[in-house]
């Protein structure tokens, strides 16, 4: 639950008793108010069971009517949890329930004898273009989230890049640099080697030669990795600051992740968990993400997974995971990932050189 579920629980309960209030078709009591204040402290739990949170709304209303308290419509008590539902990727749970609620509405007032004119043709659409403005205000913030989401992804991948383009020229001159110069050390080695006995001032020449290159070389050595210490690898450590980014995003993310002290295994977990995280946010129609990495007697175990519907006709494993898969075999372990009872499993095992405890 956050402050925003809450802001939105007291707004609707706020709503729906000023609508109550009003007395339309009868005089309110103080029921009315209670259930006001229920269909509101049902958003509460709008995030984690979106579906049933709309399901008990409407349930809700039916009985608010069935126990005879005063009319309040029928697009505004449901229409946060149609707000609620199209936001959390339920787009066709919303639509039918709010069909629902029109059908059901529509054929108990017709069969009360009130016109047809007025309850199809002038309140029905009123309410269709409410519960409808309900679900695309909520298809909006979903796609909003997400493209803030991945916009962010892009960022990232285009900073490593830039990292990676970066090392690759520090590689190509340190090679050149440290090459060049070891190579002008062995060869005045190999002088100091054949005219050690013949001339001795040629072969303290060809020795301080080859002092001065070993200098260099060592120079140019330190400088290397004084830069490349300034730009860390990644690591598990900085996954937590990822998954704030699915949570902003609107997904709530439980993550369990352990320290790893062999870096090489540290930077693939952190690729794999971002590439299966990045996946969920993009194709998942869920919205909970379990993120987990720890350690076995000899392994790393990483584990992301999905609560959502995957669309069979979209893998999301992609190239991302695939080229992951090459990376995780070159450390000697395993890369699993695919549908699972709910949503996507993306699950791996990383081999340690050490033990943990």
């Amino acid at each position: 639950m956050t402050r925003q579920d809450a802001t939105m629980a007291v707004g609707v309960a706020a709503v729906l008793a000023l609508v109550v209030s009003a007395g339309q078709a009868g005089t309110p009591d103080a029921g009315a108010y209670v259930w006001a204040v229920a269909l509101g402290a049902l958003m509460l739990w709008r995030r984690r069971y979106p579906r049933g949170v709309l399901a008990l709304t409407v349930l809700g209303m039916f009985a608010y009517y069935a126990a005879g308290y005063p009319a309040i419509g029928v697009a505004v008590p449901v229409a946060a949890a149609l707000f609620s539902a199209a936001e959390a990727g339920h787009r066709r749970a919303a639509i039918a329930a709010g069909g629902v609620v029109l059908t059901v509405s529509a054929t108990f007032r017709l069969l009360d004898g009130q016109d047809f004119r007025y309850v199809v043709l002038y309140e029905a659409i009123g309410h269709l273009a409410l519960m409808a403005a309900a679900v695309a205000l909520g298809e909006l913030v979903r796609a909003r989230r997400r493209i803030d989401a991945l916009m962010s992804r892009q960022v990232a991948m285009a900073a490593e890049r830039r990292i990676g383009e970066h090392r690759q020229a520090l590689s190509r001159e340190l090679h050149d640099s440290i090459g060049h110069t070891l190579t002008v050390a062995a060869i005045h080695t190999n002088v100091a080697r054949q005219e050690a006995a013949r001339d001795p001032a040629a072969t303290r020449a060809a020795l301080d030669q080859v002092a001065a290159a070993v200098s260099q070389a060592l120079t140019d050595l330190r400088g290397a990795v004084r830069d490349l210490r300034t730009e860390p690898a990644p690591s598990v450590e900085h996954l937590e600051q990822f998954a704030e980014s699915a949570r902003l995003a609107g997904f709530t993310v439980r993550s369990h992740i352990e320290p790893v002290a062999e870096p090489a295994v540290s930077a693939t977990a952190f690729r794999l968990v971002r590439e299966a995280v990045t996946n969920a946010m993009r194709y998942s129609t869920g919205r909970t993400i379990d993120v987990e990495v720890r350690h076995s007697p000899d392994a790393l175990l990483v584990r992301v997974a999905d609560d959502g519907t995957p669309d069979r006709d979209t893998d999301p494993a992609g190239t991302g995971l695939a080229g992951l898969r090459d990376e995780v075999t070159a450390l000697g372990g395993r890369l699993d990932a695919g549908p699972a009872r709910e949503g996507w499993l993306v699950a791996a095992s990383l081999p340690l050189r050490g033990h943990h405890d």
